[in-house]
């Protein structure tokens, strides 16, 4: 696994659009969030194209990414948003170019696909982080906010966080994998689904039905995804209890889990709040249950 070269204040963060369209308010707060941190910014030529529900054509999308890969100035690239559309971008994506330019990419929600070709095709970690034009603009908490520069500045640092709702009990190490779980589940029967055979399998995501997620999970079950897997990591599910005034959600995830194999862990710090805290996809964390936490080891 490739780790790719820090960028501390001072350098240069690229930014770029691969799915929903941005607004442009929330994409100018979230650069002076970035440029407030001593960051320089470089702002994709086409992050404020939209077609209909995504930043531009497929093509645009995609050419600021790969000026941003091949930009040597351009240290590391945050995702403004998430929004349908990065897997647009899968089909023209090369592994030779991530390769030969590896720099940290940075994102969750929609950009979950993007992360996890750059992991498992390409062998380079990325970051599951906050977007520029979401969660910058809307601010961090300050913890938040120190995990994602001290992560740009050290992407292969120890980072140790508690995991407060156990579901499974056990320890397990494996590589870090996962993303938006409805992300995921969609690319489930193409060639980039996730491989998740001895990983750390992290999921989260955001206004999903409870039967949804039921369905999702049964679906990652069926296709094998938790076959082999180290271990269990559910961050945020917000809002996906609807007006139900039972906590629908966390019995969907101890009927579905309850008997598994190996351990799960509920109510990580990650996903679609403003608590999102960095974490490094590709590289070994450890679950265990007896001290209540997830860890990031060395790599």
């Amino acid at each position: 696994m490739i780790v790719p070269p820090p960028v501390a204040p001072g350098g240069t963060i690229g930014v770029v659009a691969p799915g929903g369209a941005v607004k442009a308010d929330m994409l100018d707060r979230g650069v002076a969030w970035l440029e407030a941190k001593g960051f320089r910014v470089r702002v994709g030529e086409h992050v404020l194209a939209r077609r209909r529900y995504c930043a531009g054509e497929p093509a645009l999308r995609f050419a600021d990414l790969e000026r941003m890969l091949r930009d040597p100035e351009v240290g590391a690239v945050v995702c403004a948003r998430g929004g349908y559309g990065t897997t647009h971008l899968l089909p023209l994506l090369d592994p030779a170019l991530a390769s030969a330019h590896p720099k940290l990419i940075v994102g969750y929600s929609d950009v979950s696909p993007l992360l996890g070709y750059l992991v498992e095709r390409c062998g380079i970690a990325a970051l599951h982080g906050p977007m520029v034009a979401t969660d910058l603009a809307n601010g961090l908490t300050e913890r938040s906010a120190e995990r994602l520069c001290a992560l740009l500045a050290a992407p292969g640092a120890a980072w140790r966080e508690p995991a407060p709702q156990v579901i499974v009990e056990g320890r397990a190490t494996g590589r870090l994998v996962g993303g938006c779980l409805s992300s995921l589940v969609a690319l489930l029967g193409t060639p980039y689904a996730i491989e998740t055979e001895g990983a750390v399998f992290f999921l989260e995501d955001v206004a999903e039905r409870p039967y949804r997620i039921d369905r999702m999970l049964t679906h990652l079950q069926l296709a094998g995804k938790f076959s082999g897997v180290a271990a269990v990591v559910l961050g945020s599910f917000a809002n996906c209890d609807g007006t139900d005034p039972e906590d629908v959600v966390a019995q969907v995830f101890r009927d579905f889990f309850g008997r598994a194999s190996f351990p799960v862990v509920a109510g990580f710090p990650a996903g679609h709040l403003s608590e999102n805290l960095t974490m490094t996809l590709g590289l070994p964390v450890r679950v265990d249950t007896r001290t209540g936490c997830v860890e990031a080891l060395a790599p």
